[in-house]
């Protein structure tokens, strides 16, 4: 799969843009606060339908306008799709073929992976920070596990309430059973998921440090069993009203990263971090196409500025063998040791320009 077309409207920092990407190496150069990263976040919104680094929708409209529109064309299986997202107010509108279609129905299409300066701190962040990783990876295997995810959270807040005011136990029922349904979903794909990244993911990591520690990666799930997740509620309704919130279940679950048999949170040191990070990403690509075959499209941010020079040169390696689509920003076109088969683009002021090279 692979983008032909894009169209912006009013995104961010970028009032009104046009892009036809090549089909390989699509380079954004420009400095920094010019749309670069607001490019790749549109590329994300329209694959996803979710804001990337935004608390709330309306903030991924430009100042002034009314409303944002980012539009795509994307050949996969041999055809055109035509894919279009809006928002006006608090409102979104997701188009497939120029028609309105719920979420379920608009995805399938376009699979992004994208890697930010901001995903260095992955391995010595919070466990949400690698839940929200691990749910984006799961998500493009699974469509589904969006709408499990959502459903998830709602509930979760609706139960944590009702412990709060002091409900009934017919009433919390009610939330555990919807919980139990979702969360069930939720914690077996992620189950399936890490078991098949792990292997994938300690193999790159090796051929990025060569000797040294060994690297693994494992789902710590709060609950393991995903037909335990109601009982488990069941049984901690009077503790969870002591506290006022539902602590058990997939929103405790992390996904542990080691070096030899260490946490790496305390244990890696900042080139090991980076590292483990790129494997990670490279283990999501490898999976996808191998097991799914899905060959996603490529959102870098920025990464060549915060890996070193034998780091870097693995990226530039990997890539060079990748078949797929890959959008990259930078600040220096030197930073990038890409040869051929690309195109460049200016960007400046919000406006984006091919040039000749």
């Amino acid at each position: 799969m692979r983008l032909t077309g894009v169209e912006i409207r009013d995104f961010r920092n970028l009032a009104e843009v046009e892009v036809f990407p090549h089909r390989r190496f699509n380079v954004l150069v420009g400095e920094n606060g010019q749309g670069k990263t607001s490019f790749l976040e549109a590329l994300y919104w329209l694959a996803t339908l979710r804001p990337l680094r935004v608390a709330r929708p309306r903030e991924m409209v430009r100042h002034g306008a009314d409303g944002a529109r980012v539009a795509g064309e994307v050949l996969a299986g041999g055809l055109i799709h035509r894919l279009d997202v809006r928002l006006a107010g608090a409102r979104r509108e997701a188009r497939r073929e120029g028609k309105p279609v719920r979420a379920g129905a608009y995805f399938g299409s376009l699979a992004v992976i994208l890697f930010t300066p901001d995903d260095v701190g992955l391995v010595r962040g919070g466990p949400g920070d690698r839940r929200r990783f691990l749910d984006r990876a799961v998500f493009n295997t699974r469509v589904g596990h969006l709408d499990d995810a959502v459903a998830y959270k709602r509930a979760l807040q609706a139960r944590n309430a009702l412990l709060r005011d002091g409900a009934d136990d017919t009433m919390l029922a009610a939330y555990e059973d919807v919980l139990g349904d979702h969360g069930g979903r939720m914690l077996a794909s992620r189950q399936a998921y890490a078991a098949a990244l792990a292997p994938r993911f300690a193999h790159a990591f090796t051929a990025i440090m060569g000797e040294g520690p060994t690297a693994r990666v494992e789902l710590r799930a709060d609950v393991e069993d995903p037909a335990a997740l109601s009982a488990t509620w069941r049984a901690e309704r009077d503790r969870d009203r002591q506290r006022g919130f539902t602590r058990r279940g997939p929103h405790a679950d992390d996904l542990e990263l080691t070096l030899d048999g260490r946490p790496a949170r305390l244990e890696a040191s900042q080139g090991q971090q980076r590292a483990m990070v790129l494997a990670l990403k490279i283990a999501e690509i490898e999976l996808l196409e191998a097991e799914h075959q899905i060959t996603p499209v490529l959102l870098l941010d920025d990464v060549s500025s915060e890996l070193d020079p034998r780091r870097n040169a693995r990226l530039f390696e990997f890539l060079a063998g990748f078949g797929g689509q890959v959008f990259i920003t930078t600040t220096d076109l030197g930073f990038l040791a890409i040869e051929a088969d690309r195109r460049v683009f200016q960007v400046e002021s919000g406006r984006i320009t091919a040039l000749e090279e």
